[in-house]
C-alpha cells in the first residue's frame, strides 16, 4: 500500500504522465494549442455568446457566467478562469501574446512563460516576470497570491505604496484601498491547478512534490 497521501499520489501521477509526454517528444517541441482548451457554463467574448469552438485572440474580453470555468491559452502563458469573472486581455506586438490583463470581477489563476507582464486590479498593479499567480476581486478588498517568481505590488491609491514579492510556493496578500498590503492565506487555488496550466504550455512549476498542497 502506498505510503502517499491521495494529493501526494495525484501529483506525481501527474508529474509522471507529463515526464513521459516529454521524453516522447511531443510536449517538449510540439506545439502549444491556443485558445480555449475548457468551458463550462457560458461565455461571452466582447460581450458576444461564444462556446468552447469560439476563436479569442488577445485584445479581447471574457466574461463566465454562474458555475462558470474557462481554460484558456495565449502564447506561453495560460489561465484559469472561475465563475463570474470578467477580464480584459491586452493584446502585444507579437501574435497570440499579450501584455497583461486587467481583472474587473471574478477569479483568474495565471502561469506565464518568460517576458513582463502587467497585471491590473480595482487597487492595484503588479509586474511580474515569468509566474505563477491567483487573483481574485472581492467587494472589499482584492486578493493576491504569488504561487512562484517575482513580483512588484503598486496600489492605486497610494502609489508610494510599493512592495516587491518573491516566493517558490505560494505567498498571500489582500489589497484594499488606503489601506497597507497585508500577508494572507492560499486559498482559492490547488497546485493540480497549476500543473494542470503548465502542462498546457509545455512546462512543470517549480515547487517541490513535498511542498504540494492539493
Amino acid at each position: 500500500m502506498s505510503q502517499f497521501a491521495p494529493h501526494r499520489r495525484h501529483f506525481l501521477l501527474q508529474s509522471m504522465l507529463l515526464g513521459l509526454t516529454l521524453r516522447n517528444g511531443w510536449s517538449a517541441s510540439g506545439p502549444i494549442r491556443q485558445g480555449i482548451h475548457q468551458l463550462d457554463g457560458p461565455l461571452l467574448v466582447d460581450g458576444q455568446s461564444a462556446d468552447s469552438k469560439t476563436p479569442i485572440r488577445p485584445g479581447q474580453s471574457v466574461a463566465t457566467g454562474p458555475e462558470g470555468r474557462l481554460v484558456l491559452v495565449f502564447g506561453q502563458d495560460a489561465f484559469l478562469l472561475g465563475a463570474k469573472t470578467s477580464v480584459d486581455f491586452h493584446a502585444a506586438s507579437t501574435p497570440a501574446a499579450i501584455t497583461g490583463f486587467t481583472v474587473n470581477s471574478g477569479k483568474i489563476l495565471s502561469v506565464f512563460g518568460k517576458g513582463p507582464k502587467l497585471l491590473k486590479l480595482p487597487t492595484t498593479t503588479i509586474g511580474i516576470r515569468g509566474t505563477g499567480i491567483f487573483l481574485q476581486v472581492e467587494p472589499q478588498r482584492d486578493y493576491m497570491c504569488l504561487c512562484y517568481g517575482e513580483v512588484e505590488l503598486r496600489m492605486k491609491d497610494t502609489p508610494e505604496i510599493i512592495e516587491t514579492i518573491r516566493a517558490k510556493h505560494h505567498d498571500g496578500r489582500y489589497l484594499m484601498k488606503n489601506a497597507p498590503i497585508s500577508k494572507a492565506p492560499m486559498s482559492g487555488h490547488t497546485d493540480a491547478d497549476l500543473i494542470m496550466l503548465e502542462s498546457l504550455v509545455n512546462r512543470t512549476p517549480p515547487f517541490d512534490s513535498a511542498d504540494y498542497r492539493g
